[in-house]
């Protein structure tokens, strides 16, 4: 509670109290003016003389309630507790009309010329007619001062919370590709060491390969998003992979039109989903794949379509490996709510998968 912040004023905060202070000058100041104009009060003064008096008057009770605000605030850096910052608050509330009643006789002697005589029973009795008012004005200024700072420490608290869920999110993303990059190179790994033995030509093309391509997803490790583009680009790089192994067994289809391709997804967000389609979509009935990839716009949407002509999924007993389980959590901690995953049996045979999120523009 204090209109200092880091050792520097608030300067909005002080905007709003000065606010306060012209509005209640506003008001004090016509019925003063009204009061000298139907010779009810102010007699003695001149018309000049009211308004010196009436700036003079606000100045000095805002002067008084600063004080007031900064000796608590003081009181509460050394420990005190609540109720007696309120209690001094009080006190400062009801000296604020003894005060304002002798400085403004004061300063009427001084700079105006008048010859009040100031007295213990004068000041008395102007301040019993007037504490609700300035008991009002001090309080008013207080409640101001705590909204304020009540207010700005929840927005505080809000960027901060908010800059605390975006750095667990980027924790959790790398973990979460740091895991991913491992599973693939031990799936890549088991696909070489069948070829080995069969086709050991074609093993050293595929650890060229391999090595080419990780040496490129290693440069994603701290990185969210990539274009389609190289999303695709690496996705070739993959399947081309698998070619090597399966050969004619195996085709590949990707689709995307060019007013996408700086388009912004995940890293690796494909790949998990086109390995479990060949890790599952040869059989004795299926000895061959051909694997189509579709990325094009819905409306805000950018879908990604996967489909495979291989065995149908048994749907009663899916379970989600490592791949598919790390692109789920990667979408819910990117996207939260805001997409769809889904993938069902076609018919006569094959799987359709479709992923749908929030076009993020390069």
């Amino acid at each position: 509670m204090s209109i200092q912040s880091q050792n520097k004023i608030d300067k909005t905060l002080l905007k709003y109290v000065l606010l306060f202070f012209g509005v209640a000058f506003l008001i004090s100041g016509f019925g003063s003016f009204i009061g000298k104009g139907i010779g009810v009060a102010y007699a003695s003064y001149s018309w000049g003389g009211l308004f010196i008096n009436l700036v003079m008057r606000y100045v000095s009770k805002f002067i008084f309630i600063l004080l007031g605000i900064y000796i608590v605030q003081y009181l509460y850096t050394k420990g005190i507790k609540n109720w007696i910052g309120l209690a001094i608050h009080a006190l400062f509330a009801i000296g604020l009309t003894f005060y304002s009643i002798y400085s403004q006789m004061l300063i009427s002697n001084w700079f105006l010329g008048t010859d009040d005589i100031i007295t213990w029973n004068y000041i008395y009795t102007r301040a019993i007619l007037g504490t609700d008012y300035n008991f009002f004005l001090y309080f008013s200024v207080i409640a101001i001062v705590y909204a304020y700072n009540f207010f700005k420490k929840q927005k505080d608290y809000k960027i901060q919370e908010s800059i605390l869920k975006a750095q667990l999110s980027d924790v959790k993303m790398s973990v979460l590709q740091s895991q991913l990059q491992p599973h693939f190179l031990f799936n890549a790994l088991n696909d070489i060491s069948s070829l080995v033995d069969i086709h050991p030509e074609h093993a050293q093309d595929v650890i060229a390969d391999l090595s080419d391509m990780l040496r490129q997803t290693l440069h994603l490790k701290n990185t969210k998003f990539i274009t389609i583009q190289q999303e695709t680009a690496l996705l070739k790089k993959y399947l081309t992979l698998e070619k090597i192994r399966y050969q004619e067994k195996l085709e590949f289809d990707i689709q995307f039109s060019e007013n996408i391709a700086t388009c912004m997804v995940p890293p690796l967000l494909i790949q998990p989903i086109v390995e479990n389609a060949i890790k599952h979509g040869y059989s004795y009935a299926h000895d061959f794949l051909k694997i189509n990839v579709v990325i094009k716009k819905e409306k805000k949407m950018l879908c990604i379509e996967i489909t495979n002509n291989g065995a149908s999924l048994d749907t009663s007993s899916i379970t989600y490996g490592t791949g598919l389980t790390n692109t789920l959590a990667r979408l819910e901690t990117l996207y939260q709510e805001d997409f769809s995953f889904e993938f069902v049996n076609k018919k006569p045979k094959g799987i359709f998968t479709s992923i749908k999120i929030p076009i993020l523009e390069k």
